[in-house]
This record gives structure tokens, sequence and C-alpha cells, in this order.
């Protein structure tokens, strides 16, 4: 993606005079304003940006008001019911950023200033209680078992609560097993699940700012550290909106220049909010801020809605120097914004999945811009729509070429499986070479990371005789076998089942299991490494934010030797003990129908990498590959991004995919397959009458998955050579007539995993 395309700001309202009539932004996908009368006792409270709550098809609802005063309209007009606040809940600032988000976007004012406010801000929660949910021993028991009686929903909460061991948070539970609450409730009336209601727990994040501990000395900064804090603070300086790619290596030192320039921010009066991807959100990063700085706070998804409701305040009083957060801190309230950064701004988790499909990186440039602060996006691999706007010098480029003095990048070797003199023989994941090199590592005291991006223990279960795949009943996708379950899982829907005894088709006794996830490599670590301590870290065993930290806790004292996981290892874990890295299947995410997929390889692969000798012991990486002479194989061993980059935007460009195009996704999904047919031919059909020149528009066609959840899907493809044709014909879906049948469809603009 180019730079966001900045819109000029409007003009805020002016608070409306008495029985006034003002237009309300509820959080529904309808694009108007619903306009109500605010009696004259309410004036005060109802201009622009308070909450108000007004009535709607029958009952109460909360919204914002956005527009004051509201040209009349005909019929009947409703009064406000109540006006709670004494003062606004989104300044004018805010306000207009979230019109920019809804019209960029294309969602519905509503659902955009929704998303900027914590629901406990929304809804004015003030308890301190939550109701919390936990397995009885009958029913883990029942679930152990594969009791017949259970419904599937019933089965996934049940998995959830016997994997987590303890008290989950309803709301999660909900999310994570993609259920509502009535399975939870029948089954509490079963007596297989305990509900209670707990206070909330002290958030460990939080904890961090409060008590950071003796604070160490500052780090004397390194010559590259000390020119590019130069350009950074003679921004800040000047007053104005800039932006600056720090391309630092990993282990570069990135975080002390952000942590600096926070100071520079400071001494104007200034504050800085800084964005970090959710699972790099940990005690110890907030902490490294609060040993600097004494005023420093934190917004995330899962704390208590009391605590994140009275961060937020706190934040918007002006009373903290430093707001720390994911991607939704991007809208926290700060009043004298003077810089912003995005640390790993390549991050995907920046980009959100649900309207409003907003990409935090890009949001936060449009935010800087108009509070006239200093934008730092770092990364050791930064998107190549950021690189190219930082060549093109849309942003000013700062470079960090090598590690903090004591440390050196590690020596990666690149392992061809397919090799004949690299088999071990049976079923192995492991190379002889990984082999050697984890033993050799655990000899000499180090301990080793295993990156294996497949969670499960086999991939899929397929008959060997007819080819029979086990599938999900809901989604086009075949089921993932975790043995620590014995189930077979769906990982779009949660469903499950029991491995059949025999093929479903041809009767052959047993189904063959296929492909390696972390469940995988964790066992055969027991007959490579039969004394070592293991640990897994991926969604699985990560039920609860505390899994998190007492396995990188257990990691950092030296009780785990390997820690075998996801993704999530790719984040910003320094643990001076890591003398190995292996990577088990570079190839993996290369298979993804994705225009991003040797994009994202090159990026887990270096940054996973990057783990590896970072204390002072030099490191050692082995990446295990059927295509080393891939470019993004290639590149990621060498730890070369510009030469990745190079040749991969030349690639790019032949087939005008970002960042020299804008992409428009539209997704068409509904129960009927010949109803979602229809409709994508009709959103189609109109997107090229709206499409200008050198637009191209694509499909309908199904996905990659092509039906999930019970729902077929279709999606359309719109490529222009800038967001303004993407605008255009944004506007001409949107405004289309919704259809009659029981079909959604939904945008996404600047959509990834496209």
């Amino acid at each position: 993606m180019g730079a966001p395309q900045f819109l000029s700001r409007a003009a805020p309202c002016a608070a409306p005079p008495k029985a006034a009539l003002v237009g309300v932004a509820l959080d529904l996908p309808l694009d108007t304003l619903f306009t109500y009368r605010v009696p004259a006792a309410l004036c005060a409270r109802a201009g622009p940006g308070f909450r108000v709550r007004v009535p709607f098809r029958g009952r109460p609802r909360v919204g914002i008001v956005a527009e004051a005063p509201a040209p009349p309209r005909p019929g009947r007009v409703l009064d406000v019911l109540d006006a709670p606040d004494a003062e606004p809940v989104l300044g004018p600032d805010l306000l207009e950023l979230g019109r920019f988000v809804a019209r960029y976007y294309g969602a519905s004012l509503g659902e955009a200033l929704a998303a900027m406010l914590p629901r406990g801000v929304r809804h004015r929660r003030a308890g301190r209680e939550r109701v919390e949910a936990r397995a009885t021993p009958e029913g883990a028991a029942a679930w152990q078992a594969q009791a017949e009686d259970l419904a599937d929903a019933q089965r996934r909460v049940l998995r959830h609560l016997v994997r987590a061991a303890d008290w989950l948070p309803l709301g999660a539970l909900l999310q994570t097993a993609r259920v509502s609450a009535s399975p939870v409730r029948t089954l509490a009336r079963r007596g297989l699940v305990e509900l209670a209601r707990r206070r909330d727990v002290a958030d460990p994040l939080v904890a961090a700012t409060r008590a950071p501990g003796p604070p160490a000395p500052p780090p004397t900064p390194t010559a590259e550290q000390v020119r590019a804090l130069q350009r950074i603070e003679a921004a800040l300086g000047a007053g104005g909106y800039a932006a600056f790619l720090l391309l630092g290596v990993t282990g570069s030192g990135k975080t002390e220049v952000y942590l600096r320039a926070i100071e520079a921010a400071r001494r104007q009066g200034r504050q800085a909010l800084v964005l970090v991807p959710e699972i790099a959100l940990t005690p110890q990063t907030v902490a490294r801020f609060a040993a600097r700085f004494e005023r420093v706070a934190v917004l995330h998804s899962a704390q208590g809605e009391a605590e994140r409701a009275a961060a937020w305040r706190c934040i918007r009083a002006g009373e903290v120097d430093v707001v720390i957060g994911p991607r939704s801190a991007v809208f926290a309230p700060v009043p004298r914004l003077g810089l912003v950064v995005v640390d790993e701004e390549h991050e995907t988790s920046f980009k959100q999945q649900n309207a409003p499909r907003y990409h935090a990186r890009d949001v936060a440039l449009v935010r800087a811009r108009d509070a006239g602060a200093v934008v730092v996006l770092g990364s050791a691999t930064p998107a190549l729509e950021s690189w190219a706007n930082a060549q093109e010098g849309r942003y000013g480029l700062l470079r960090l070429r090598e590690r903090v003095p004591g440390r050196r990048l590690p020596t990666v070797q690149v392992v061809d499986v397919g090799a004949p003199d690299e088999q071990p023989g049976g079923r192995s994941r492991f190379s002889r070479t990984l082999r050697v090199r984890l033993r050799e590592a655990l000899a000499e005291g180090g301990q080793a990371i295993l990156f294996q991006n497949r969670r499960g223990f086999a991939t899929s279960a397929a008959c060997a005789r007819c080819g029979f795949v086990l599938r999900c009943t809901e989604c086009d996708l075949a089921l993932t076998y975790h043995r620590s379950e014995t189930r077979a899982l769906c990982h779009l829907c949660g469903h499950e089942r029991a491995l059949p005894r025999a093929c479903p088709e041809c009767a052959l006794p047993g189904l063959a299991l296929r492909g390696a996830g972390t469940q995988t490599i964790e066992a055969e670590l027991a007959s490579i490494a039969p004394g070592a301590v293991v640990a897994r870290m991926d969604s699985d065993t990560m039920t609860r934010r505390e899994a998190y930290e007492e396995v990188l806790g257990r990691f950092g004292r030296r009780e785990v030797d390997i820690l075998v996981g996801t993704q999530m290892l790719a984040k910003g874990l320094d643990f001076p003990g890591v003398t190995l890295v292996g990577i088990v299947s570079a190839d993996l995410s290369l298979a993804q129908p994705d225009l991003r997929a040797n994009e994202r390889t090159f990026q887990l692969l270096a940054q996973v990498a990057g783990r590896a000798g970072r204390g002072e012991r030099d490191g050692r990486v082995v990446i295990q590959t059927r295509l080393p002479d891939h470019p993004a194989v290639r590149w990621a061993a060498a730890q070369d991004f510009e030469s990745f980059a190079a040749e991969e935007l030349r690639e790019r460009r032949a087939h005008a995919y970002p960042p020299y195009a804008r992409l428009l996704r539209v997704l068409v999904r509904g129960a009927s397959p010949e109803a979602v047919a229809a409709r994508a031919r009709a959103v189609q059909e109109r997107a090229v009458r709206h499409a200008g020149t050198g637009c191209q528009v694509l499909g309908p066609a199904p996905p990659p998955v092509a039906r999930v959840q019970g729902q077929w899907r279709e999606q359309i493809l719109v490529k222009a050579p800038d967001h303004r044709e993407i605008a255009r014909v944004l506007a001409a879906l949107r405004a289309a007539p919704r259809p009659r049948a029981r079909v959604e469809e939904s945008y996404d603009v600047d959509p990834y995993g496209a």
C-alpha cells in the first residue's frame, strides 16, 4: 500500500441549541446518522463527541453524537433518553479520525467510532467483577470419555476449559471457543461447568508500570543510534509532521532509539504513543518503558473493562507520558501527542479483521499528520509498502546495520531436507544437521528454539487406499489431528470429532496421519534429546495470558532447554541463553495463495533467526527447506532485507500489485451457494460499471477456503492504480441496495491474505 490518502478535516460542530436535532452514530453497519431531538435539560451534554442513550427499534442503544445541529427530516423524531457525561468521550480530532476510518475502509461511522472506545467507556461499566467459568471434574470426565450426548459447541467449551485447567473469563471463553453463552449455561445446568462472579484479577502489564524496580543506567548509544536520534529529534524540534522508517537488524537496539526519542518528546511537554503487536505486549516490554518513565499507561483487550476504562480516562486527562498497546491503542485519547512509535510495523496483527478493517500503522500516520507529530516505524523486516515509501522519500530512512556491541548476527545454515545425506530414516522431521546442532547446543549448556508454524500433531488424516480426507462438516478444510486431545479439530470453526476406526468411504482400517505440527516436533524430541526439558508455545497451550508469561519466565530462568512453537516465537524474544534456532519447515507459508507469501516467509524466517546469539556466545540457525534456492529463503539466511525487497518489488511491479497498485476485496457469503453466486455476480457487474481507466475487476471466484462455518463464500478483487479509484468503486458498492436473500457482503481495503 502507498501512503494513506490524507483527507481534509472538517470543522468541529457547535454544541446544539435548545431542543436541537442531533445526528447520532450507532454501532450498526448502516451508512446513516440517526436523527434525535435533544430535550432542553440535556442540551449541555449532547454536543459532538458525547455519548447519548437513544431509543432504536424498541430498545435503548448507546451512540455518539456526530452531527449537531442535524438537518430536520420528515416523519416522527424521537427524543434522546439520556446524556450521561459531563464532557465528550471523543474530541474533535478523534471524531475526524473516525470519519477518515469510516470513509477509507468502507465502514459505517458508528462502527468506526465504536472501535475507538473501550467497551467499558462506551457502556460506562464501573463494576470490578466478571463472570468466569471452569470445568468440573464431571465435565472433564465427560469430555475425556467423548460423551455422545454433548453437542459440538459444548465439546468445544469443555475442551478449552479442560485444557486451561483453571478459571477462564466467560467473554474470552466464548470468543476462543466460537460459541454463544447458551451451551455454557446448558453445561452449567448439567453440572459439567461451574460459573462464578469473580473480581477482576490484577493485570500483570499494569503492575509492570507501577513497580519497574530500580532503573538500570541506560546503555551508551552506538554511532548508528546517535545518527538516527539526531534526525528524529530535529523533526520533533521542528514541531510538524514527519515519518521515519527505522530499519534495524534484529538485536540492533531499536528499542533504545524509541526510549530516547520519547524522552526528547517529553522534554517538549508532549506525549508518546507506542504500538506493539499483541503477542509482544508483555510485562518485560512494559517494564523497559516504566524503568525510564514514571507515567506509563497500558491499553489492551485482555484488561478488565473497568481497568481499561480507568486507564483510558487517565490518558484523556493528560496524566501519562507514554501509552503502550496493540492496534486499538492507536485511538487512545492522547491530548498532547508528539511521537508515535509502531514497533515491528510489518506485523499482520496490526490489520483489523472485522469492520472497520483498519490498519493501525496507516491510521497512526494519519493521526500523527493531523496532530503535527513524528512517527517512527521500526522493523528488521519492514512491510514492502513501507520500504517503497522510504525509497520514494515519503518517509525518512534510518538504518541500524549492526547489532549492539558484544553481539553478532548468528551463523545461518540452510539444509535441503530432500538431500539423501540429510534424511535420518523413518518419518523424522529433523534433518541430520539439525539433530547434530541441537545436541551440540544442549551439550554446551545452551538453549534452543524450534519453530514450526503449524499447531497440532498431524495436519490431515487421509485414507491410504482411496484418498478420502477427513474434513470439517462446516468448513472447506481438512481437520487437524491433536494427539493431546485425541481429537481432530477444525482451526476455523472449532468443530471436533474423534478419528474414525476405518475409512468412511472404503472401510480400510485406520487413517494415515500426514503433515506435522508443533505437537509432532515436541513428541519427536523425546527420542532426539531425551534429557531435555521441552515447553510448547502455540494457541493450544497459551489459552491464558498467564500461561505465556509462565513459559517465558521458565525459559528465562533456564528451567526449559527447548522451546517449540509457532509464529509467536518470532516476536521480540530476547534470551541470552539461546544459541540455536531451528526452523523445521521453512516452506509452509510459501504454499499459501497470497500475494504476500514470499514476503511473509522472509519476515518469519529472518525474525525467528534473530532470536539466536543475543548473549555472549555466538548463535547458530538451521533452516530446513525443500526450496533452498527460493529468494525468500536465500535472502533470509543472509539476513539481507534490501536484496530481498529489490527482487520481490520487481515482481510486484511487473504484476501491478501493492505497493504499485491499491486493492479492494469484496467478500460475499451466505448459506445458499446459489444466492451467494448471484449476489457476487451483481457486485462484480456494479464494480465494472464504476471502475475507471486502469482499474481491474477480478472474479467473482471462491477464496482458498470456499466455505467457513456453513457459509459459502465468493470474492471479487478490485485492483486500481491509486486510492481514488478504489474509493469511487467502494462508494458505488456501498450505495447499492442490500440483497433481500440472506447474503452478506464485506469490504476490505488494502487487504491482507489477498
